[in-house]
């Protein structure tokens, strides 16, 4: 397994589904730019391969899942995922899950938190699982308009479910979550978005969520990302991000670069670059 020690908590990389990324869709103004300084990582449609991938992070007795993927059901260009077998492979049951906890509510964020049985009838994937999610995330897309429209029934199917049952817990903004973990605000992909800081035992981690799609934005955090909703905070949450991970030397997670998307920030003749973790 992808597995890293950063104190006393352990992260293990679980990939839902490997997918393709189109520089004109990443960053449409520049990526003539991004073409040619990442053509030796294209494929012969011009594509790059990234990662859907969560972390099962194991700190003071507790099984925390960081994000559920895309989930199980078809999603137009989406593949399914596979979060059911990687977590199996490691060893874990859904039920072995005690916190799932959101970075933001997007459908390739969430898409595990409920699965369909075969009758047709829809429960929670991580039975005995608590959820944590920022309140501002909450509110900001779980409104009759925000579910009533299309491209959000993953809100409908995933998260919405989720409500009544008691087993959410709200957060705001920067907060521990236990001794180890810590949320860290990064706004500007959604209005609530959050990463999730780790320092344990002297040790420092930090899960990124989609503060950064790709690594082109170690170099480029200004190149701007349609898929952010404000586009302006969040070039400065990454310009800020990427600043403090490499003052701090923190490990750096990021769930949509190339699996299992931990390394360190390094410096190559003078310009940022990510250095992947020699990992086990």
């Amino acid at each position: 397994m992808n597995t890293v020690k950063i104190g006393n908590v352990e992260i293990t990389a679980l990939q839902d589904s490997p997918f393709l990324m189109n520089p004109r869709v990443l960053v449409p103004e520049h990526a003539d730019e991004m073409l040619v300084e990442w053509g030796h990582q294209l494929d012969a449609r011009q594509l790059l391969m990234n990662s859907i991938t969560t972390y099962l992070l194991r700190s003071e007795g507790k099984n925390i899942l960081i994000d559920t993927g895309v989930g199980g059901r078809r999603r137009p260009g989406m593949p399914p995922g596979k979060l059911d077998e990687t977590l199996a492979a490691a060893g874990i049951s859904p039920s072995d899950i005690d916190l799932v906890i959101h970075t933001h509510l997007h459908i390739d964020h969430v898409g595990w938190n409920t699965i369909d049985d075969a009758d047709g009838k829809s429960r929670v994937f991580f039975d005995r699982a608590r959820f944590m999610i920022q309140q501002i995330e909450w509110d900001y897309w779980m409104t009759p308009e925000m579910l009533a429209e299309p491209r959000n029934l993953h809100l409908v199917e995933c998260v919405k479910p989720l409500e009544g049952t008691g087993r959410i817990d709200f957060r705001t903004g920067e907060s521990a979550i236990d001794a180890n973990l810590t949320f860290v605000p990064t706004p500007g992909h959604t209005p609530g978005h959050v990463a999730v800081g780790i320092h344990s035992a002297g040790e420092r981690a930090i899960i990124i969520g989609d503060a950064s799609h790709h690594p082109v934005h170690l170099v480029h955090p200004d190149w701007q990302v349609p898929l952010d909703g404000d586009k302006e905070l969040a070039a400065r949450t990454r310009a800020k991000l990427f600043d403090d991970v490499e003052r701090d030397g923190s490990t750096l997670i990021a769930g949509h670069w190339t699996y299992p998307g931990m390394g360190r920030i390094v410096r190559l003749d003078g310009k940022r670059s990510f250095q992947a973790l020699s990992i086990g």
